[in-house]
């Protein structure tokens, strides 16, 4: 059996939530002088999830990646002792920084009887699988708006009533686009959470979580509603979801999560609330007298 070390290859889409998603793996057996990379070839998967990404300039940098990678295994058969660990190699090859590229600071390691083998294993099940997976979600944020929510922004005369608003916050600018103000600003986030795997949920969630705690920091005060989609397949995850991001104390930000279940009565509710406030015209859907 032969022994050896291996790093995860990641997209950082966001430095500050540290939302990223696996593209490779590198692996490594000093023993035996093996050093190579298997990497995505195609960026559809991340597009999907993230969006607003330069994929061609990523598959470039992961070819890149993959030629030094190659360079640096050449390097090994001419050496007498190659270094003990992965990272001593890997801190040359992709250099530690702020670029979306990055290698995890955790070094996994493993036996296997065939190298090349454990390499393509590792690759399918921590990067492949969920490639495959992640391109079948069943629903979006955008599907979880215009397919369960706004028929009832609609039906109660509130959809053109909403209107962009920014949040600016200690490092960032965060936008909604569905919101309105009667002192204190209310936005409604759609928020898909019937995906495919657990990670994928997990991910989502701890995105979220970050833009909470940047949203904190801002000098406006927020009611922010998630307007979600059940997680059919995976219902067991609904506590760790209220309570990471339903469970702000900070006076600045107040967070509601809203079932699906719960559409028509919460969307009646926020129309008697913009009526009290003289936002909309009681006897009429269609007036607009901001």
């Amino acid at each position: 059996m032969k022994k050896y070390q291996y790093q995860v290859v990641r997209y950082m889409h966001d430095q500050f939530t540290c939302e990223f998603v696996n593209v490779g793996i590198i692996l490594y057996s000093p023993e035996h002088f093996f050093l190579q990379t298997k990497v995505i070839k195609r960026y559809s998967r991340i597009s999907q999830f993230f969006g607003g990404i330069n994929g061609d300039f990523l598959i470039g940098a992961l070819k890149k990646f993959e030629d030094l990678v190659k360079e640096s295994a050449a390097e090994l058969e001419t050496i007498g002792t190659p270094p003990k660990r992965i990272d001593e190699i890997t801190a040359k090859v992709l250099i530690k920084d702020d670029s979306a590229l990055q290698l995890s600071n955790e070094i996994f390691s493993g036996i296997d009887i065939d190298l090349s083998i454990a390499l393509t294993d590792i690759f399918d099940r921590i990067v492949q699988k969920y490639q495959v997976e992640e391109s079948t979600v069943t629903h979006t944020d955008q599907y979880v708006w215009s397919k369960i929510y706004k028929h009832y922004f609609d039906q109660q005369g509130i959809t053109k009533k909403l209107k962009k608003h920014s949040f600016v916050t200690e490092k960032d600018t965060i936008e909604f686009d569905k919101s309105w103000k009667n002192g204190v600003w209310n936005c409604y986030q759609p928020l898909s959470l019937d995906l495919k795997t657990e990670d994928s949920i997990k991910s989502k969630v701890y995105k979220w979580f970050g833009i909470l705690k940047q949203l904190e920091t801002s000098k406006e005060q927020i009611n922010l509603f998630f307007l979600t989609s059940t997680p059919h397949q995976h219902s067991e995850l609904k506590p760790f979801i209220d309570e990471m991001l339903g469970s702000s104390n900070e006076p600045m930000i107040k967070v509601d999560l809203i079932d699906e279940s719960e559409a028509a009565e919460f969307v009646t509710t926020v129309r008697q609330q913009m009526e009290a406030s003289g936002k909309i015209n009681p006897a009429s859907k269609d007036e607009d007298i901001f």
